[in-house]
């Protein structure tokens, strides 16, 4: 409930809008867990991931934290209904 709650609550205040988890086993350290988090400002996002990494679920689960990586969206493909 902590690590879904700190998530739940940044949602809630509007500062993240989307969270994307996928698992690929990326490097040879199996760092797999591609975390993408969406939003309009990039200090609120990288916020969520320093609290949650903090969590007592993250220790529990995991023995190794990989690295972290930001960005900003400089394109994106706006979809129409059709």
């Amino acid at each position: 409930m902590e690590h879904g709650g700190i998530g739940h609550a940044y949602g809630r205040a509007g500062y993240g809008s989307d969270i994307r988890l996928a698992c690929h086993g990326l490097d040879k350290n199996d760092n797999d867990f591609v975390v993408g988090l969406l939003g309009p400002d990039l200090y609120p996002l990288s916020s969520i991931v320093q609290r949650m990494r903090k969590t007592k679920q993250t220790s529990l689960h995991l023995e190794h934290l990989g690295p972290f990586f930001i960005g900003k969206a400089i394109w994106q493909h706006n979809e129409v209904n059709a």
